[in-house]
């Protein structure tokens, strides 16, 4: 079976349904094409700043667009969900935050997009379910095809 990552996204694009609504906010709607491409960019900026598979991540976001563009990013690295952790995304304004420092998390998307991060082909043993329990409210409507509001 494909990677979450892959099934959330990747997949509804490669089916010809890249220009359809996948997150619609107060702020705007997302395609699936461009919730990828910010998920993908943010995942590449995640990981030149040290967060790969089984990295600790805690997602601390209220805001509906960073914190679905996160949640995805999270499942394309194979970062682990978890509260209290060394790198997190919170705070206003909106920040990424390593152990030796804070980064805007604009400019972290920003510098994603050089080398934006692929969905992995497999998840690791577990990893789906984990992710589910943690985001399901997000995750579930994508994996079926549906937006998230």
């Amino acid at each position: 079976m494909y990677s979450l990552a892959f099934r959330a996204l990747d997949r509804h694009v490669v089916d010809g349904r890249a220009d359809e609504p996948a997150l619609l906010t107060t702020e705007g709607t997302l395609s699936y094409a461009e919730l990828l491409h910010e998920s993908a960019s943010l995942a590449g900026g995640l990981r030149e700043l040290g967060v790969v598979s089984g990295t600790p991540l805690e997602i601390a976001v209220a805001d509906p667009r960073p914190r679905v563009v996160s949640v995805l990013a999270l499942a394309r690295l194979g970062a682990e969900p978890e509260t209290e952790a060394r790198y997190r995304i919170a705070g206003e304004p909106l920040s990424v935050i390593t152990p030796d420092e804070s980064f805007d998390y604009d400019l972290v998307l920003r510098a994603g997009r050089v080398d934006p991060a692929t969905a992995p082909a497999r998840d690791a043993e577990g990893y789906a379910d984990r992710l589910l329990g943690h985001y399901g409210d997000l995750l579930e409507p994508l994996l079926s095809g549906r937006h998230v509001t």
